[in-house]
């Protein structure tokens, strides 16, 4: 190429340049990403999200939720199958048939066999009974009594001496209840009658805790009569012989006085309980409360504590194992004892009845200890020796109830041979040591109750 065609070239090059650098500068432009999506990008959303929840629901609605319902119609409208319906149906013929049975008895239990049928009461003669102490020996039996009658019963228990066994056979009964409480301290219930027998009897049980039984003695029924009075309940009080003391009058009528002990190991039962008919007759006489108080002479029978201590229920759990029979003294004190169910018939004359004045309750037939230590004997054949002990304190020379005014006040009688009645009460600690396996007899000092 010549010179003078590249330096032609090269000027125009260089005037192109010029033109370029002569132009003037235009200002960069920079996108601002936040203003484009507030803008356009939000208009878009909000089209969106009101398309989406407003109009195309709406439109679901209108075209489709009718049809929804329509498939699902079709879908649970299935052909009943006519034996499915008869098994239901029959499922629930044999519930309600089997709560009618129920509601109608007990249920055979370890403690009670015997299965009991209750009375269907109208609403007028059915009442609501209260009984302390009702999961207790005598307590458990008087509410056999009162169920089968067809009231509705509640017992009320601490289960200190009573047992849950002894009322397991009403636990599913709709007349029933259970409250577990102490009558040491307020309760607040409508019922129409009070069976006040909340108290231990034994005296092992009631000397282990000497304070506590002279409290549920007065505060227990202090706490039952301000409950009766309230509600304008009557209330049964079951009081005891040990308010004789060891006695100078024989046999025992309910004007004698007594010969207690103020101060003895079996003064916190004795002399409680002579308090607690204190304030029986008190709420009579300042607030006309209705009442009625037993007292109750030895019992035995059925579902007796096997550690009671009491001479029926150690004789016999002794003479079973032939273990020794003990004696605490020369065996020549006397007692005299009746059938539980004697004692039930009883208490339920006086409380349906109109006398209200203290009243004995027992059977007249007497033994000496020893004597009837051989009658246990031979009626378990028993190869058990006799063993005589050193006498306790306070322990009564006699006893034996002058039952005069119950035959005439309540027309009522022991019936229950002593006999007949130990066969009963030898047939069932036969059962409690079959389950338990062995029993320790306990000793005439204070002691626990053991399950």
């Amino acid at each position: 190429m010549s010179l003078e065609r590249r330096r032609g070239r090269s000027r125009s090059i260089d005037e192109e340049e010029n033109v370029e650098a002569s132009r003037p500068l235009e200002p960069k432009v920079r996108r601002n990403h936040s203003s484009v999506f507030s803008g356009q990008s939000a208009t878009i959303l909000a089209i969106g999200v009101l398309f989406g929840y407003v109009l195309l629901p709406m439109v679901l609605v209108e075209t489709h939720w009718g049809l929804f319902y329509n498939d699902v119609d079709v879908q649970f409208k299935v052909t009943p199958d006519p034996t499915r319906l008869l098994a239901d149906v029959d499922i629930q013929a044999r519930l309600m048939e089997d709560q009618k049975v129920l509601s109608s008895q007990s249920l055979p239990t370890s403690t009670s066999q015997t299965v009991m049928k209750t009375e269907k009461l109208p609403d007028h003669r059915r009442k609501k009974i209260l009984v302390t102490g009702g999961a207790g020996f005598v307590g458990s039996h008087l509410v056999d009594k009162l169920m089968m009658e067809g009231h509705e019963v509640t017992v009320l228990d601490n289960f200190f001496t009573g047992q849950k066994k002894n009322i397991a056979h009403w636990l599913h009964h709709p007349n029933f209840s259970l409250v577990v409480h102490d009558v040491t301290e307020p309760i607040q219930l409508e019922i129409d009658e009070i069976y006040h027998l909340a108290c231990p009897a034994s005296p092992p049980h009631y000397q282990f805790n000497p304070v506590k039984t002279i409290k549920t003695s007065t505060m227990g029924t202090l706490n039952m009569l301000g409950l009766a009075k309230r509600v304008g309940a009557k209330m049964l009080l079951t009081s005891t012989s040990e308010i004789y003391g060891d006695p100078q009058v024989h046999p025992q009528y309910e004007g004698y006085w007594g010969n207690v002990n103020t101060v003895g190991p079996r003064s916190c039962y004795d002399e409680g309980k002579r308090v607690a008919e204190t304030m029986m007759y008190s709420y009579k006489n300042q607030n006309k409360v209705d009442i009625r108080v037993a007292r109750i002479f030895n019992t035995f029978g059925p579902r007796m504590h096997p550690n009671d201590g009491r001479v029926v229920s150690n004789f016999i759990i002794q003479a079973l194992q032939n273990k020794p029979l003990t004696i605490y003294g020369k065996g020549e004190q006397t007692r005299s004892f009746q059938y539980v169910s004697d004692l039930v018939d009883g208490l339920h004359a006086l409380m349906n009845g109109d006398y209200d004045g203290p009243v004995n309750l027992g059977n007249p037939d007497e033994y000496s200890v020893k004597e009837f230590a051989e009658y246990i004997k031979r009626l378990t054949v028993s190869n058990s020796e006799i063993k005589m002990l050193e006498k306790t304190q306070d322990d009564p020379s006699k006893r034996r109830p002058d039952i005069r005014l119950a035959e005439e006040k309540l027309g009522w009688k022991p019936v229950v041979t002593v006999e007949d009645g130990l066969t009963s009460t030898i047939k069932y600690f036969k059962s409690v040591l079959d389950e338990a396996g062995e029993i320790i007899p306990t000793g005439p000092g204070a002691s626990k109750p053991q399950a």
